[in-house]
């Protein structure tokens, strides 16, 4: 039985068939380390078992990611951006594969005073044959 529009939460209103998608040990991993900042070393098999270990709820990240990942699914998308965190939840043959932020890498942030904008070149007669 479906829930009525006035009680349906959005990710039921944009997906009313409930399509869910896999959530792959590598998004688990990555959801943790980018929205909860747990990060953990080896493969993505010992690092899904290593957040365990730590406490973190697994199957709390990949039911939300199976859900959030199944609103694209159900409309074909290949990326979906998650409300909550802002991150980007990739989609491939119906399974969430990988979580990219999107905050931007230290390294790429202006170090100082950003150049000014050239002068514009003065116009000449043959600017006239090339406009339209």
């Amino acid at each position: 039985m479906q829930p009525s529009p006035a009680t349906a939460t959005t990710a039921q209103r944009g997906n009313p068939d409930g399509v869910r998608a896999r959530a792959t040990d590598h998004a688990v991993r990555r959801y943790a380390e980018r929205a909860l900042g747990v990060v953990v070393d080896g493969d993505d098999a010992e690092a899904v078992k290593a957040l365990q270990a730590r406490r973190v709820n697994v199957a709390a990240i990949r039911r939300r990611l199976s859900i959030v990942g199944g609103l694209g699914v159900a409309n074909g998308a290949c990326a979906v951006i998650e409300g909550q965190t802002g991150l980007k939840l990739v989609i491939a043959d119906g399974a969430v594969v990988t979580v990219l932020a999107r905050k931007l890498r230290a390294d790429l942030l202006p170090t100082g005073p950003s150049t000014p904008v050239p002068p514009r070149r003065q116009r000449t007669c043959l600017d006239a044959e090339y406009q339209a």
